[in-house]
This record gives structure tokens, sequence and C-alpha cells, in this order.
């Protein structure tokens, strides 16, 4: 997609919340919950124009992993519902989202492909029972995660044993301490590494990101 030569936000017509997205990196829940809110009504028209693919990118994976399409699937801050939408493209039927918005989930709702939305805080326990997850992806969304450690562990519990955990995280933010919480809940025997990609575009018709800052797929095994 082109549009974003001059690396001008105007110039692609998206809306200011899209052009102060790298502000909110360091954002606590309530913040973050509110920038998410008052973005939500155009959101899904601000992704598009900035080049964004990573959720039709996640579903390809579920199906590259073999993920039965009858299998429930966690789709981990769903936001508007953009990943579970390429996920029913694809031909997945049994889709539970959480997220902090509540502006975001009432849009995702209306895109009709989740069987349940729930109001998540994902630096707390995930409020699900083990083991009822075939697979959990979580796309665009560990930039704010700041108990990464126990959202993996998180993760671990609720998929079964041999089920797919697939996430994206930014290649500035995939430091030593994200490292160190990837090999930590592998030490621990709860995963296995599938694959790790090269460095991907994110979203290369931002002016704050294109050429500057991509992001890894990461896809594991529940053990």
């Amino acid at each position: 997609m082109t549009g974003a030569s001059d690396g001008n936000s105007s110039s692609v017509g998206y809306s200011d919340s899209a052009s102060d997205l790298t502000r909110m990196t360091d954002a606590g829940p309530d913040a973050l919950a509110a920038y998410y809110d008052n973005w939500a009504g155009s959101y899904d028209a601000d992704l598009p124009k900035m080049g964004y693919e990573a959720p039709k990118r996640a579903a390809a994976i579920m199906v590259e992993q073999g993920v039965p399409f009858d299998a429930p699937i966690l789709d981990a801050g769903c936001g508007t519902g953009l990943a579970g939408l390429e996920l029913a493209k694809a031909g997945y039927t049994d889709i539970t989202g959480i997220d902090l918005s509540l502006e975001s989930l009432q849009a995702a709702e209306a895109k009709d492909v989740y069987r349940h939305l729930k109001k998540r805080d994902m630096n707390k326990t995930l409020a699900f029972g083990d083991n009822g997850f075939a697979a959990v992806q979580c796309i665009g969304t560990l930039t704010y995660v700041r108990e990464i450690k126990q959202l993996f562990s998180e993760f671990c519990r609720v998929v079964k044993r041999g089920g797919i955990v697939c996430f994206t995280q930014r290649s500035d933010l995939y430091d030593d301490a994200f490292t160190k919480a990837i090999q930590a809940t592998a030490k621990a025997k709860k995963w296995e590494l599938i694959s790790h990609s090269e460095p991907m575009p994110y979203l290369p018709n931002h002016e704050d990101f294109a050429d500057k800052k991509h992001i890894f797929y990461d896809v594991y095994r529940v053990k």
C-alpha cells in the first residue's frame, strides 16, 4: 500500500489517535483503555491506511499450524475485532476475544464473529479455566503488557497441551527482559518454540513506524 511517501499522517487521512500511537507505549491500563475507547470509531478505517497486515498473517499461521476450524481460539487483545474477523474469514467459528477497551469490544461485537467477548486486563489473571482453548493469538498488544512472564504462563495454562500460542512483538521492544520471559517459560517446560520470524513490516505507512519499527511473529506449542 502506498500513500504515505512523505511521512505525513494527514496525507493518508488517518485520525489524530492514530498519529499519537507511539505516545501510548508506557501508558497504564486506565489511560490505555481511554485512548482505545476514543479511537474505536475510526480504528478499522485507520489501520488499513497504515499498511497493517498482522491480523491476516496471524490467521494464516493458525491455518498453517493445523488448528481445527471448530476449535476454541482466544484472541487476546482483540481490539475492534480485526484479527477475529480474519480468523472467521479463514474458517474459524469458535473465537473468544478479550480487551481493555469497552468501545473496542462493542465494535468487535458488531462484526458478529466472536462467540464470547470479555473485558480483561492482561496484566492480571485471565479468569478462564485451564486447558479451555486450542490456541491463543495476541496480535499487536504485548507492547502494553508489563507482566509478560505472567501472561505467557497464563497463555500456557488456558491452552491445552499441544495447542498453539502465536504473538507479535515490536522489534524495538523485543529486548532482554522480553527474551528472558520467553526463556523462563520454556525452562519451566510450559512451551517450545515452533517458529520465530524475520523482522516484518508493522505499520509501514505510519510516519513513526515506517523503516524504523518492525514486528516479529512468534509461534509456540504448549507442553
